[in-house]
């Protein structure tokens, strides 16, 4: 076999390889249950009734109504899970995951309302935080609660 062919074949394996290896560190939010009105904007469309198990991306916000309320699980609860009270304002700024290290960075944000957050202990130098329109806190493990009014 010639040098290049050989290269070629090498490159394009080290490729399969690499995608497969990021295909397996996706993370996901999922909206795991919810009573009374709770509406859903996913990819920048119009709110939406939310629906028992729906994915939620980077960039989709929920919001509660009076009475209402919501809980989302970050990747299945072994990051963490949030609850969302009611009239609250949910957001998810950032769920990533270095392919390498395999540490998570993750950014909510809340607009308005009160969230009751638990988080996992962190691992290396994965970050997590909950940003508010005039505060952003930090944690790496533990639970906790956020209000904006």
């Amino acid at each position: 076999m010639n040098g290049k062919l050989q290269l070629g074949l090498v490159t394009l394996l080290l490729f399969f390889v690499s995608a497969t290896a990021s295909a397996e560190q996706i993370r996901q939010a999922t909206l795991a249950n919810f009573a009374g009105e709770v509406l859903v904007k996913q990819d920048g469309g119009e709110w939406k009734p939310a629906t028992p198990g729906i994915t939620m991306k980077i960039n989709d916000e929920i919001k509660t109504s009076s009475g209402a309320s919501a809980e989302v699980l970050l990747d299945n609860g072994n990051t963490g899970s949030v609850k969302i009270r009611e009239k609250s304002h949910f957001k998810i700024d950032t769920m990533n995951v270095d392919p390498t290290t395999g540490d998570k960075v993750t950014y909510l944000n809340l607009a308005l309302g009160r969230i009751l957050i638990q988080v996992q202990k962190l691992q290396g130098d994965s970050k997590f935080e909950v940003r508010t329109p005039t505060s952003t806190t930090g944690v790496r493990g533990t639970v906790f609660e956020v209000s904006v009014e």
